[in-house]
C-alpha cells in the first residue's frame, strides 16, 4: 500500500511540476522537493546500476564543482543564490529514484501530462500571435521573441527547449508503443498532441528549441531507419527533409525568423556593429567569457563573482556593443568555465558524453535528451535560470529512468 501511494505522489508530483514550468516558479521549487523527498524516502543505493550510479555521480561532483568555487567568491550572497539556483543537479540522484519506481503505466501518464502541460501554453501563444500577427511578423525580423502568454510568463527559449522536450518524449513512446502496451487511446491522444506541439513549435519559432528538437528527434529515428527495407528508407527520409520544408512554407514567423537568422549570420561574420543582433552578440559574448576563461582557467573566477567579471570585461573589449547589450555567454560550457574553471565545465560535458556513449544497451531517449539539452545549452545558458535548470535535472531523469525500464517486468 505504501509503494502504491508513493508511486501516485510521484506522478501527481509530476503534473504538478510539468504545467508549473509556465505557470509559477513556487510550484517549480515544491513540486521538485516533493519529487526528491519521495526518491529519500525509497533510496536504496544497491539498487541502481552500475551505469546508474556512475551518472548520477557525475551529477553530484559537477554541483560539488560548482559549490567548491564558492570559497573564493568575494560575493557570497550571489553566490549562494547560485548554487541555491543549481540545488536540481544536486538532486538528480533523488528523483530519477523515484521515477525508476514507478510503473509502467505510470510513465505513461508522465509523457501525456508533460504533453498536455506544454500544449495549453503553446495554444494559448499561438492564438495571441494569429491575433497579431502583422505586429508580431515584424518584431520577429527584429530579433524579438514572441511572447508566451500563460501563467507568469515564462522566458521564450525556456519555453521551446522544454516544448521540443516533449515532441521527442512523444515521438519516442509512439516508436516504442508495442513495448509499452498502447492503447489505441493512447496512441491517438499522443500522436495528437504531439503533432500540435511539433507544429506550435514551428509557428512560435524559437531557433534554439527548434534545433535541438530536430537532433533530439535524429537521435532516436536513427535506429529505427537503419532497420527499414530500402525502400523504406528513401521514403522515410524524403519524408523527414520534406516536413522541415512544409513547416517552413506554411509558418510565416519561421520564415521570418529564418530571414532575420540569415541577417544575424552576415554581421556576425563580417564583424559589423553586433547590437540587437542577437547570434551575432552572442559571438561577441563567447570572445569574451573565452578571455575571462584565460585569466582563472583550472578554478574560474568564481560563482559569486563571474558575471560582474564579465561585464567588466565586455566594456574593455569591445565598448561598441553598448550596456544593454552586453550579455553572459549563453554557453552554458563557457557560462561553467567562467564561473568554476574548466574542470567544472568538463564534468557538464561528461554528463553529456556519458548519457549518449557510456552504455554497452543503447538507452536512445536518455542519448536523445544528452543532446537535446546540450545544444540547447550551446546557444543558452540553461543552468543559470530556474525552469531550464529543474527541466535539464527532471528530463535527463526521466529519460534515465524511461529508456531502462522494461514494461513486461514492472
Amino acid at each position: 500500500m505504501r509503494k502504491e501511494w508513493m508511486q501516485i505522489a510521484t506522478v501527481f508530483l509530476w503534473g504538478i511540476l510539468a504545467f508549473s514550468f509556465s505557470l509559477s516558479p513556487a510550484l517549480i521549487s515544491i513540486s521538485f522537493i516533493g519529487l526528491s523527498i519521495i526518491g529519500i524516502l525509497q533510496f536504496k543505493f544497491r539498487e541502481f546500476s552500475k551505469f546508474e550510479t556512475a551518472i548520477s555521480l557525475l551529477f553530484v561532483l559537477f554541483f560539488l564543482s560548482s559549490a567548491a568555487s564558492f570559497l573564493y567568491s568575494q560575493n557570497t550572497e550571489e553566490a549562494s543564490r547560485k548554487l541555491i539556483l543549481k540545488l536540481p543537479i544536486l538532486c538528480f540522484p533523488l528523483v530519477f529514484n523515484a521515477l525508476k519506481k514507478s510503473e509502467s503505466k505510470h510513465f505513461i501518464s508522465m509523457v501525456l501530462i508533460g504533453l498536455y502541460a506544454m500544449y495549453l501554453p503553446s495554444i494559448v501563444s499561438v492564438y495571441n500571435y494569429l491575433s497579431n500577427k502583422t505586429l508580431f511578423d515584424q518584431l520577429i525580423l527584429e530579433s524579438k521573441p514572441l511572447p508566451i502568454e500563460f501563467g507568469y510568463g515564462i522566458y521564450h527559449i525556456q519555453f521551446s527547449i522544454i516544448l521540443a522536450i516533449s515532441v521527442v518524449f512523444a515521438v519516442y513512446l509512439l516508436l516504442q508503443r508495442n513495448k509499452w502496451n498502447l492503447s489505441k487511446i493512447n496512441v491517438s491522444v499522443i500522436s495528437a498532441i504531439g503533432l500540435s506541439n511539433f507544429i506550435f513549435l514551428h509557428i512560435l519559432s524559437a531557433r534554439t528549441g527548434l534545433l535541438a528538437m530536430y537532433f533530439g528527434l535524429l537521435i532516436i529515428l536513427l535506429p529505427v531507419l537503419f532497420k527499414l527495407p530500402l525502400r523504406n528508407k528513401i521514403i522515410a527520409i524524403s519524408l523527414g527533409l520534406t516536413l522541415p520544408l512544409i513547416m517552413f512554407a506554411m509558418s510565416s514567423s519561421l520564415r521570418n525568423r529564418v530571414s532575420n537568422t540569415l541577417a544575424d549570420f552576415e554581421v556576425a561574420w563580417n564583424g559589423k556593429d553586433a547590437n540587437d543582433y542577437s547570434f551575432a552578440m552572442r559571438v561577441q559574448a563567447w570572445k569574451n567569457a573565452v578571455q575571462v576563461i584565460k585569466k582563472n582557467p583550472i578554478l574560474g573566477i568564481g560563482i559569486g563573482d563571474a558575471d560582474k567579471e564579465l561585464q567588466k570585461n565586455f566594456a574593455q573589449m569591445n565598448s561598441s556593443i553598448t550596456p544593454a547589450n552586453r550579455k553572459n555567454p549563453h554557453f552554458q560550457f563557457l557560462e561553467t568555465a567562467s564561473q568554476s574553471g574548466l574542470i567544472s565545465a568538463s564534468l557538464y560535458l561528461l554528463i553529456v558524453l556519458f548519457s549518449i556513449f557510456g552504455q554497452s544497451n543503447k538507452n536512445y531517449i536518455l542519448a536523445s535528451m544528452a543532446l537535446l539539452l546540450f545544444l540547447a545549452s550551446c546557444f543558452e545558458s540553461i543552468l543559470e535560470r530556474q525552469a531550464s535548470v529543474v527541466a535539464f535535472s527532471a528530463f535527463m531523469a526521466l529519460a534515465l529512468a524511461l529508456g531502462n525500464k522494461n514494461p513486461k517486468q514492472s
